[in-house]
């Protein structure tokens, strides 16, 4: 299995993460904290874990939607012209307007359609459990952008397949929407200012540090992927007055990564069950983030923020129980980077790497509690010591 074009740029982002954690160092700027960026970066890899059987089987739904029900196939319209915009030879430069108008064409239906799916997670509340993981971090710097739900591309794909109804072929969707990924990567930064008429046209840091804000007046706002003209058409967007609060209204006070992606589930399902009604219990999936049914109580409404009072979720830990926890994320981030590419050289069948995950998964998920300063005991001590043996002897004796 090949690479992506968004796989190629994760060196790229590590590098850039290196530089902006040196530059704030030196600059005074503390905009990092070791225990968040673990965090960050232990949940960007449990995405890419995860994601390797969804994006395997959304692209072969997608092609297999745009072969039998797209526009060209339903209608007999014409097929985009997708060839090379550009070429050159001993004579010189040449351009075919076709193709590069179809190109274009591609890269705005990817971000047009980004925009809605976006908007949607942040107004739907069972699509907002699939995002939330990424607003969960009270920071806001380059590890933020990789802090992804494992859910949200099942989700996000669905929403691809009108992208697939225009026919526009898989290979081509994904380099378009692997530039809009990597383009959302250096939004997360709280280190470059406003960008005079730039910020009129894209998404600029600006514009993406209101998007992360808890404050009332910037939830909801700025839901554009590249350009952010999308949200001035369609009334979310709003300027960078003073910095933003970051995170949740309700912040979540651990560094897991699996509460992270699972902690809205659980929230949703235990309204569900208040509820007395099958019309609230359906609302409650499809209404926006804090809505209630009058049967359980008044709906949640963000607070203005005291910034006097207002303190991050930042245990203080033992040095033994730091350098524990740094030295398990290493140790569970260099299994993953084995298993991602056992599994792309394809000489490991993939049955095998679904123990492999959870495993990791879990982890991920004790090295959070080492971190918080929850109690370890034994019988995780433990889990982890007969998870390395049933491993071994799957990988290396099955």
């Amino acid at each position: 299995m090949q690479g992506s074009i968004l796989d190629l740029a994760v060196p790229l982002f590590l590098v850039l993460i290196g530089i902006e954690v040196f530059y704030s160092y030196v600059s005074g700027k503390k905009v990092y904290r070791w225990n968040d960026t673990v965090a960050d970066l232990s949940t960007g890899i449990l995405f890419s874990l995860t994601g390797i059987l969804v994006t395997i089987v959304s692209l072969w739904v997608y092609e297999k939607f745009r072969i039998f029900c797209s526009l060209q196939t339903l209608f007999g319209v014409s097929e985009i012209p997708l060839d090379s915009p550009v070429w050159w030879d001993h004579v010189g430069i040449h351009w075919n307007f076709k193709n590069l108008a179809g190109w274009i064409f591609v890269f705005l239906a990817v971000d047009f359609v980004y925009y809605w799916f976006h908007r949607a997670t942040h107004e739907i509340n069972f699509l907002w459990a699939c995002h939330v993981t990424h607003h969960s971090s009270e920071e806001f710097n380059l590890s933020v952008a990789l802090r992804q739900s494992s859910f949200q591309r099942i989700f996000e794909y669905t929403f691809n397949l009108t992208i697939a109804f225009c026919g526009v072929p898989w290979q081509a969707f994904l380099l378009a929407h692997g530039i809009l990924k990597i383009y959302q990567f250096w939004v997360h930064t709280r280190l470059i200012g406003k960008l005079g008429f730039l910020e009129e046209i894209l998404v600029t840091p600006a514009h993406h540090r209101v998007h992360h804000g808890r404050d009332p007046k910037y939830i909801d706002k700025n839901h554009g992927g590249i350009l952010i003209f999308w949200d001035r058409i369609f009334g979310s967007f709003a300027r960078e007055e003073e910095e933003p609060i970051y995170g949740l209204t309700k912040p979540v006070t651990t560094f897991d990564p699996v509460y992270t992606n699972l902690h809205v589930y659980e929230e949703i399902g235990e309204l569900m069950g208040k509820a007395k009604s099958w019309k609230d219990k359906i609302l409650i999936l499809l209404k926006a983030p804090g809505w209630r049914p009058a049967s359980i109580g008044p709906s949640l409404l963000p607070t203005p923020i005291d910034r006097q009072r207002y303190a991050k979720f930042d245990p203080v830990i033992s040095k033994q129980r730091k350098i524990t926890g740094v030295i398990e994320f290493f140790f569970w981030t260099f299994l993953s980077l084995l298993a991602l590419r056992f599994f792309k050289s394809g000489n490991v069948p993939i049955w095998k790497l679904f123990p492999v995950i959870l495993f990791l998964i879990y982890g991920f998920h004790h090295t959070s509690k080492v971190l918080d300063g929850s109690p370890v005991n034994r019988v995780s001590l433990g889990i982890l010591a007969f998870g390395v043996l049933i491993l071994s002897w799957i990988l290396f004796l099955l």
